[in-house]
């Protein structure tokens, strides 16, 4: 199925970091990093949108310099580029397909499946809004609900699906940066970013038993649940830990740089650690500030707390299930402060856990770190999608055999691929 030099690359363009990794896809289906550039996004995107194109391009075409370099000149081989994405007005629904199992023996097949599922894309969508994703989220055959309706007899499919979309100017911004960086012959495909943190980090367990991702960004803040190994919510809001050190900043009268610092770099958890009582700052003028630690906690607190709550107002408004036995996981880089987790647990009253990107493989290391975890995911996904591309088989195998390799379980395998791409 893959050739011996296939290359794929994933690129993110997020608030405070471009990541651009290139990995290559073994012989076996799996992908491992062969190359990494890393830049900060200079105030050049904006809430997960890109606010200025032309300072932004030289940034990106480093990035993509230094993935070249540190793979030792491979970018050329790359047939397929993942571009992911955030704010861009995503939002989501739920749409209803259906079929009509019209063979002799009654029986659902591949055929009413793909007809019930480009029937539920169908959607009354403003003209300005682009699909970017569908899902299945269940099934049902003559009115009974199942997980799979393969091989099952009735008369009728009905395929509930969950579609994301997003306004196609904005995405078309990113799609434009990445052609111009370097990849303007290359296959591109762009997906939701919190679509790649689920490929990136949850089991197939956690799907069936359902779960609450959470990606705790710079500038947004991207939310998903699974159930029954269906997606039945996503979101993204644009609030994230560049607000809460704004926050930390104006409350108290702090540079704004340093109140990134303090959250990025584990200081504020290690003064709580220590019991510190205040924290010594000086002065323009070189006075000496002490600053109560419970002041940090009180402001920090609010923030986080809002931007969970907004979450679970959302996911109420939805429809989607409470009951999820495997909790919550928190990705993203607000994952690693301190706070994250606890205050994840009080407002969503779920068991939390942090993740960082798993099973990444090749010679680079530094990964290993949840401000991965997309940019991981979308290089996962993109060895995936290279299957689609794959002229000499069709599209639906080539994707299932890749499956197989990644998850190991042919019986799921073919349930899961709607999970993250349309067919």
């Amino acid at each position: 199925m893959f050739k011996n030099r296939d290359v794929v690359c994933s690129v993110e363009i997020g608030t405070s970091k471009i990541c651009v990794l290139l990995g290559e896809i073994s012989g076996d289906g799996q992908v491992e990093v062969i190359g990494r550039g890393l830049v900060p996004s200079a105030g050049t995107v904006v809430k997960g949108e890109i606010c200025n194109y032309p300072a932004l391009l030289p940034l990106l075409e480093k990035a993509v310099d230094e993935a070249d370099a540190s793979s030792g000149g491979r970018l050329g081989d790359c047939r397929l580029v993942h571009v992911l994405v955030t704010g861009c007005g995503i939002a989501s629904q739920q749409g209803v397909g259906s079929s009509t199992i019209r063979n002799d023996e009654r029986i659902v097949t591949e055929t009413e499946r793909r007809e019930a599922m480009e029937n539920a894309q169908v959607l009354n969508l403003a003209g300005d809004r682009e699909i970017l994703n569908c899902s299945e989220t269940f099934f049902k055959v003559d009115g009974r609900r199942v997980s799979d309706p393969l091989q099952q007899r009735g008369v009728r499919l009905e395929t509930h699906v969950h579609v994301v979309h997003g306004i196609a100017a904005r995405l078309d911004v990113f799609r434009r940066a990445v052609a111009d960086a370097g990849f303007g012959d290359v296959d591109t495909e762009v997906t939701f970013s919190v679509l790649a943190d689920d490929f990136a980090v949850l089991t197939d367990d956690e799907r069936a038993q359902g779960v609450l991702l959470v990606d705790l960004g710079a500038g947004c803040t991207e939310y998903i649940v699974e159930y029954d190994r269906g997606i039945c919510a996503s979101g993204v809001i644009q609030l994230g830990m560049e607000h809460v050190a704004n926050d930390l900043s104006v409350a108290m009268n702090l540079n704004i740089d340093l109140c990134r610092r303090m959250l990025a770099d584990g200081t504020l958890g290690r003064m709580r650690a220590e019991n510190r009582e205040y924290l010594e700052f000086r002065g323009a003028a070189g006075h000496l500030r002490k600053i109560p630690f419970s002041s940090f906690e009180t402001v920090i607190d609010w923030r986080l707390r809002e931007i969970f709550e907004i979450i679970r107002e959302q996911l109420t408004a939805s429809g989607a299930p409470h009951s999820l036995d495997a909790g919550g996981v928190l990705t993203g880089g607000g994952a690693s402060f301190f706070r994250s987790e606890e205050l994840f647990r009080e407002v969503f009253e779920l068991d939390c856990r942090k993740r960082i990107p798993a099973d990444v493989g090749g010679v680079l290391t530094g990964l290993d770190d949840p401000r991965f975890t997309s940019v991981w995911g979308g290089l996962k996904l993109a060895a995936l999608f290279l299957g689609e591309y794959d002229e000499t088989r069709r599209p639906i195998d080539s994707l299932v055999d890749g499956l197989n390799r990644m998850w190991g379980s042919s019986k799921t395998t073919l349930k899961n691929i709607k999970k993250v791409i349309k067919i």
